[in-house]
């Protein structure tokens, strides 16, 4: 009777050991859980970051490259006069009122009074008549009045949005964007041989 006693004795303290032990592993397994989840989070919280950075900067270039693209697009018809019969002289104007926006003046001759119709031998027509225009005050580089890209700021370098240089009675018309974001900014530029008369 005595052996059994203490043979259950024996057992009973051996539970008590094993079930202190299992609180220890319970305990380390809590902390590494713990230490591993903060890295995961900290990791996806640095991923989201990158990809917010990313989308962004893609942004800023979509909007720069497409406003390039549209003033590139317009600039290469510059004084465009198929027929011979439009006023040719100062197609291409370039206009610095110190404080006031920059503008650029546009003209050509390449429809009609109708859309889609060919050139008449003016440039009176709608459309013909283009005037660019940074606007510092709201940040927005417009098109006859009409936004084309926003938060456009003034370059870092200190240069004009639109730099025409002359050779002659043609020219050579750069054009440098800058947009900011509060994540960074970004700068593109871009040039347009401009081949009919400039002033």
């Amino acid at each position: 009777m005595m052996t059994r006693v203490q043979g259950s004795s024996l057992r009973g303290r051996g539970r008590r050991a094993h079930d202190a032990f299992a609180l220890v592993e319970l305990l380390t397994v809590l902390v590494l859980t713990g230490f591993f989840s903060s890295v995961l989070l900290q990791t996806t919280l640095c991923i989201q970051r990158c990809l917010a950075h990313w989308e962004t900067s893609a942004r800023m270039r979509l909007t720069l490259s497409a406003a390039l693209f549209q003033m590139s697009r317009d600039f290469r018809v510059t004084g465009c006069n198929p027929i011979g019969g439009a006023v040719s002289e100062g197609t291409a104007i370039l206009q610095d009122g110190g404080t006031a926006p920059e503008q650029v003046h546009i003209r050509m001759d390449k429809r009609g009074s109708k859309a889609g119709s060919p050139p008449d031998g003016d440039m009176e027509d709608p459309d013909e008549f283009i005037v660019y225009q940074w606007d510092d005050k709201h940040q927005v580089l417009r098109r006859n009045h009409q936004p084309v890209a926003g938060r456009i700021v003034q370059n870092p370098w200190g240069g004009p949005v639109f730099r025409l240089l002359k050779d002659s009675s043609r020219g050579l018309l750069r054009m440098s964007v800058t947009t900011r974001t509060p994540e960074g900014s970004m700068s593109l530029s871009s040039a347009v041989c401009i081949r009919n008369p400039v002033q």
